[in-house]
């Protein structure tokens, strides 16, 4: 795409969120996913809609109510409006291929390069879902992840005997010290929209020592 970053070769900026029934990804299902597609400026696409979905899941013995809770979506209505596990990855598919993203030198298509907070937890989610090989055709191996941006900037800063500008790395908490609005909703695309916002704020920022 012309409007994502050169150096990304054609490959695309995605900020990538999940929500989960819980926290292990071998019992555990994706409830909610959202994929937005990002510009050079780290500003979301304005000619694509982001991928933002509700599935269902298929081990209901195993939904952990303290992660509903936090997520605050209820099985009730993920019954109703979302997709079986198969459907919602044919319908990844039909996305993906909505992109057109250019082929590599290779003759090759380019893949989605994720931008997440804490993205490996996500990753894990997303390769239990999709399988490795699905996986691999769609998303690029390299990523963007805040988290440990922030971690990054800390060390930086510690290292040139400075204050660290973040001390947490939670969302909510990156967020509140970038002066970016943020609830906490838990949400895919509120988290995908936070997550940029951040990351953007993080390449922009000439001064994390003023931090407070």
């Amino acid at each position: 795409m012309a409007d994502s970053m050169k150096h990304l070769n054609g490959n695309l900026l995605c900020a990538i969120d999940t929500e989960t029934t819980g926290l292990d990804p071998f019992k555990n299902e994706i409830c909610q996913i959202c994929i937005l597609p990002l510009d050079s400026q780290i500003e979301p696409l304005k000619s694509v809609n982001p991928f933002y979905i509700e599935i269902k899941p298929d081990n209901l013995d195993a939904i952990d109510p303290k992660a509903m809770s936090v997520n605050r979506l209820t099985m009730a209505k993920i019954a109703e409006r979302g997709f079986d596990r198969d459907k919602a990855a044919d319908l990844l598919q039909e996305w993906v291929d909505g992109l057109n993203l250019p082929q590599t030198n290779y003759g090759t298509p380019c893949k989605i390069l994720p931008l997440g907070q804490n993205y490996t937890f996500d990753k894990h989610f997303i390769l239990a879902w999709l399988g490795h090989d699905y996986y691999d055709q769609l998303f690029h191996y390299h990523y963007r992840d805040t988290m440990t941006s922030a971690g990054f900037l800390d060390d930086r800063s510690s290292f040139a005997a400075e204050k660290c500008p973040f001390g947490k790395c939670n969302l909510k908490w990156l967020a509140t010290k970038l002066d970016v609005q943020f609830d906490g909703a838990h949400d895919a695309l509120q988290d995908c929209l936070a997550t940029a916002k951040v990351y953007r704020k993080m390449l922009t920022h000439t001064n994390f020592g003023l931090l407070g």
